[in-house]
């Protein structure tokens, strides 16, 4: 994959100040349970429905049992994110930029119904230690898939699940049921995007808890919450000493104050000056660098112009 059929997608996780440390410091992620998210109807159709050979209920149960999810969010910016999910505005938001595959190589599919929005998703550069085999659909992809969450206002039953898979079960292209991808219109605020991992694959397991590799490498900056008591200059150097390890031949410790090209940059948000979502200038000054990098990179791999005489 060249540098001009690139993409990059930014992605955000909000966790509290310990778990950011332990993600850094164990080099994983947390797959999340359906069965124990704070969303009762995680993977979970409607029932009892009427499926095409008599049945009068389906047990979904299998569904979320097998496999487990990683989630993330569109912006920083949200305010009932850090109330929710950064131990209220005490942890920090965690932010990944993932290589892609150009839009035009990801795909928006229809539900195959009108009344429902169609969903999007992401092909990611993405290799992980888990599977990408979705069982419902017994498809397989060489990428990492980063799906867009749908709100609706009503579950969908087996009957509607089994038509979409009908219709896109056939095809080469990546499908899935949207089962996996929606929600109700209440969890909007949330802007999920996810990435659908089956269980059980080989990784570690601790205290019952799954965890994943594979997604650390892509991450690029911490943002700390306005009632965060840890200081950045604090978060900086003990991020630095559990990503960086040694540096031109020297231990980096928690006490170093250098700054190095490749660390995760370390900055705290802010109220707005006129709106109820918080910043954090430094991250921004950050993405603008990093989509300078990318013009310049793009313009140095252009082909050489041809003079004809």
């Amino acid at each position: 994959m060249t540098e001009e059929n690139k993409e990059f997608i930014d992605a955000y996780i909000f966790m509290t100040y310990e778990n950011m440390l332990k993600t850094l410091e164990k080099g994983r992620l947390k797959l999340l349970d359906p069965e124990k998210c704070n969303d009762p109807f995680e993977f979970m159709p409607a029932s009892p429905t009427i499926s095409e050979d008599g049945a009068t209920s389906f047990d979904s149960n299998y569904l979320r049992k097998e496999n487990g999810l990683l989630c993330f969010t569109k912006t920083y910016k949200s305010p009932p994110m850090w109330a929710h999910y950064a131990d209220n505005h005490k942890g920090c938001c965690v932010h990944f930029r993932f290589p892609a595959l150009p839009k035009q190589n990801s795909c928006e599919r229809n539900l195959g119904f009108p009344e429902y929005p169609s969903y999007i998703y992401r092909k990611l550069l993405v290799e992980h230690e888990g599977k990408s085999l979705f069982p419902i659909t017994q498809k397989t992809t060489n990428h990492t898939i980063l799906l867009d969450v749908l709100y609706l206002e009503k579950r969908l039953g087996l009957n509607e699940i089994s038509s979409v898979y009908n219709k896109f079960g056939n095809q080469e292209e990546f499908a899935i049921d949207p089962v996996f991808i929606t929600k109700d219109k209440s969890w909007e605020y949330e802007q999920e995007q996810r990435i659908i991992i089956p269980k059980p694959f080989p990784t570690e397991a601790e205290n019952n808890l799954i965890f994943v590799g594979g997604f650390n490498e892509y991450i690029k900056s911490v943002m700390l919450g306005m009632h965060c008591p840890h200081s950045e200059e604090a978060t900086q150097s003990i991020i630095n000493a559990l990503t960086l390890g040694e540096k031109n031949g020297s231990n980096i410790t928690y006490k170093d104050r250098l700054t190095y090209d490749d660390q995760i940059n370390v900055s705290r948000v802010k109220p707005t000056s006129n709106t109820f979502e918080v910043i954090s200038d430094e991250h921004e000054e950050l993405l603008k660098l990093f989509k300078k990098k990318r013009k310049i990179t793009l313009f140095l791999n252009q082909p050489p112009i041809k003079h004809h005489l």
